[in-house]
């Protein structure tokens, strides 16, 4: 779709974009590709090496993807996040809103959020919210009338919610992580308030040793 950010982001083809006006001039966009899907910098990337994993097939959420191509995502977002792991050194936490409502939200393309972080939103939201655990990313909900939230762990567990579709007020993934990492500035989670472009912009380099470094 032309009028979508993330259909931009990840197109080739396309030299301008919102997402390109936020990184360095020599700095590429797509960091890496499956293929099926994209893995790109985000807009308020609150803690470096902050990535989306987007599908190239533009969809409301992943679980409306093909399985070959949903199957094709999960593996490629686990390299992704296996490369996160060995830069900087934090266990990697994968996530997605999965909201089936059209326009019901600011980015209308199905990602998945990819960080280095120690924020445990899978233990915050085992207390609030009723979940089981899938083995893959072909159990999340496929009907239009369901949506979800998932989080995969570092370890690879994969925890499913189910969420209602007019969920008033919806639940702020991404404020809820920002919260629960003490390296994130309060009130900063909100991209297009806080765009980040410097995290955007770095270079990855050799990170400080972290006492978290999963076994």
């Amino acid at each position: 779709m032309p009028d979508c950010d993330l259909c931009q982001a990840v197109s080739p083809t396309v030299q301008e974009c919102a997402l390109q006006r936020h990184l360095r001039p020599d700095q590429q966009r797509i960091v890496a590709t499956s293929r099926y899907a994209a893995a790109i910098p985000t807009i308020g990337a609150f803690v470096p090496g902050y990535l989306l994993i987007v599908p190239a097939r533009h969809v409301l959420s992943l679980g409306q993807l093909p399985d070959d191509e949903l199957k094709d995502l999960e593996e490629f977002a686990r390299h992704e996040a296996e490369r996160l792991h060995h830069v900087y050194r934090q266990p990697v936490l994968a996530f997605e809103y999965g909201l089936n409502v059209p326009d019901g939200r600011r980015v209308g393309h199905g990602h998945l959020h990819l960080l280095p972080t120690t924020a445990d939103l899978a233990e915050w939201l085992a207390q609030r919210l009723p979940g089981h655990k899938i083995d893959s990313f072909t159990e999340l909900p496929r009907s239009d009338d369901t949506s979800y939230i998932a989080v995969q762990d570092w370890t690879g567990v994969t925890m499913c919610h189910s969420v209602p579709n007019d969920a008033s007020p919806r639940l702020r993934l991404r404020e809820i992580v920002a919260n629960l990492d003490h390296r994130v500035p309060d009130e900063t989670w909100d991209w297009q308030s806080h765009p980040f472009p410097e995290k955007m912009r770095r270079r990855p380099g050799r990170p400080p040793p972290s006492p978290t470094r999963p076994g």
